[in-house]
């Protein structure tokens, strides 16, 4: 496979892992919710959870209403995150509880002496979302 084609694939793969970490009931928002705030149709919205190809100036259009963490997901097998290039004012405060809360996390899931494959995921969820966070403000002046 050439790595054209496994950038493809981790591609499509991150895109339908995004939809169902962050879009649907009791998520970040729900596919309806999406569909109203973005104007993509909902149906439009399911093919791309399914795995359709997702257009680039979707990804752009959707990360006005979705979480940083949610568009890097599909950008990281580029090698490379979305950040906002308006200065942004930076919450310390915000930061050193994430960054307390996944040490704290990390420490319960190791309890046991192993991190199974549900704690990881949460884990990676928390992750991701910490450092969507810090590219931003490292990005960001």
């Amino acid at each position: 496979m050439s790595a054209d084609s496994r950038i493809a694939q981790d591609v499509a793969d991150r895109q339908v892992a995004m939809f169902a970490m962050f879009v649907g009931p009791g998520l970040f928002t729900t596919r309806a919710a999406l569909s109203v705030a973005s104007g993509i149709p909902e149906s439009t919205l399911k093919s791309w959870a399914g795995g359709a190809a997702m257009p680039f100036h979707a990804v752009l259009a959707l990360r006005r209403f979705l979480p940083a963490e949610a568009i890097n997901m599909m950008s990281e097998p580029g090698g490379f995150r979305l950040v906002p290039f308006e200065a942004i004012e930076t919450n310390w405060d915000a930061i050193a509880a994430d960054s307390a809360g996944l040490v704290g996390e990390v420490c319960e899931a190791r309890r046991d002496g192993k991190i199974d494959h549900i704690e990881d995921a949460r884990l990676k969820r928390r992750a991701r979302h910490l450092a969507a966070v810090l590219s931003e403000i490292g990005e960001a002046g």
